[in-house]
């Protein structure tokens, strides 16, 4: 992993395929019905402060490498224990999108391929793509991401187009009577807290003062995109159907068809979705196997890459014995036991003890 600087509108190009990740199929908070764009604002709302938070946590300490930072947190000892913490906490994210990938392709177009050859195939070239290094997953990063807007956009043009999509739907815009605030938690940690594995990647951007200034774009771009699809699908199957579904925007692509010739669009669904998931894999593993090199720095990165390819592929099969175990992991137990620490807790530890130890060198004199 040979990492040098990436420029700020890779950066951007990357958080925004990160974010749109799985949240693209998965993580449009359809549950909470007509009420969905209200909780995929405030949701991005607090992602656009997230991302200040976790940019000015590097800036006040000078934008340090993330091992480092932890290292003048923590002190060198305890702070490898926490980088070993947070290295097996992003690779275990890693399987998780890892997983939702293999689910959404599995049960939607290729119902009789066996679940190892997509895993073989996806941790190979990830690993691939990690033994490149960041900046080359950052160079492909601006492609995909022309590529994955011109989908998004072809995906609502032809849904406007169609004539399927009904306003009465939509309505009520808001029912305070049903709104649900009671899974807060999921809503701020997914996807938006899982920005915190940028703490790993920020030091690298090639100006630290563009980033500041543009990129909570990124985050915006990533929540208007969210809530635009989230209605949509609304607007074509109706709030309280939408809800039923695993994967309601491949349902409601499925019922797109214009003068009996476009139709079957939900391969643009399934081509975004590889884009953004292999993105957000890709990040999560370098960011992952980057921590583990600093921990034992005596191993080779490339032995240290294709060694924690075969764990998060076999990872992948121990992880859930099917799709709403896994689901039900996902979504009710790693926001609470793994999200909530390692997005909030530990990052709000680490603001504190670097502030307080800033104090005291202050008052030395130093």
């Amino acid at each position: 992993m040979n990492v040098t600087k990436i420029s700020i509108y890779q950066l951007i190009t990357l958080m925004t395929l990160f974010l749109l990740g799985s949240s693209i199929v998965l993580g449009l908070n359809l549950q909470a019905e007509e009420n969905a764009w209200i909780i995929n604002t405030g949701a991005a709302i607090i992602g656009v402060l997230l991302f200040f938070f976790y940019a000015y946590l590097l800036k006040r300490n000078e934008w340090p490498e993330f091992h480092k930072l932890l290292e003048l947190a923590f002190g060198k000892i305890l702070g490898k224990v926490v980088l070993l913490l947070y290295s097996i906490y992003f690779l275990y994210i890693a399987i998780r999108v890892l997983k939702d990938f293999i689910y959404f392709i599995t049960q939607t177009f290729y119902y009789n391929i066996d679940h190892w050859i997509i895993a073989f195939v996806s941790v190979c070239l990830i690993c691939y793509a990690a033994v490149l290094g960041l900046e080359a997953v950052a160079r492909t990063s601006e492609i995909l991401f022309v590529f994955t807007v011109l989908l998004i956009t072809l995906i609502i043009f032809f849904s406007f187009l169609s004539g399927i999509m009904m306003g009465e739907n939509i309505r009520p815009i808001i029912d305070l009577e049903i709104l649900d605030l009671s899974n807060w938690v999921q809503y701020i940690t997914f996807p938006y807290g899982e920005m915190v594995v940028f703490l790993v990647l920020f030091p690298f951007l090639n100006d630290h003062k563009r980033l500041m200034k543009h990129g909570w774009i990124a985050v915006v771009l990533s929540g208007v995109i969210l809530i635009t699809v989230s209605e949509i699908i609304i607007a074509i199957l109706g709030a309280k159907v939408a809800a039923l579904y695993t994967y309601p925007l491949v349902k409601a692509i499925e019922m797109i068809e214009l003068l009996g010739i476009i139709q079957h669009l939900e391969l643009l669904t399934a081509f975004a979705f590889i884009i953004v998931g292999f993105v957000k894999v890709s990040i999560f593993f370098i960011s992952g196997a980057k921590g583990i090199s600093y921990v034992f720095p005596i191993l080779q990165e490339k032995f240290i890459i294709f060694l924690l390819g075969a764990m998060i592929f076999f990872g992948s099969f121990i992880i859930a014995k099917d799709l709403p175990e896994h689901l039900f992991i996902g979504l009710e137990l790693v926001p609470y036991y793994l999200h909530i620490p390692f997005q909030f807790i530990l990052p709000l530890l680490i603001l504190l003890l670097t502030w307080m130890k800033g104090r005291k060198k202050q008052g030395k004199g130093v």
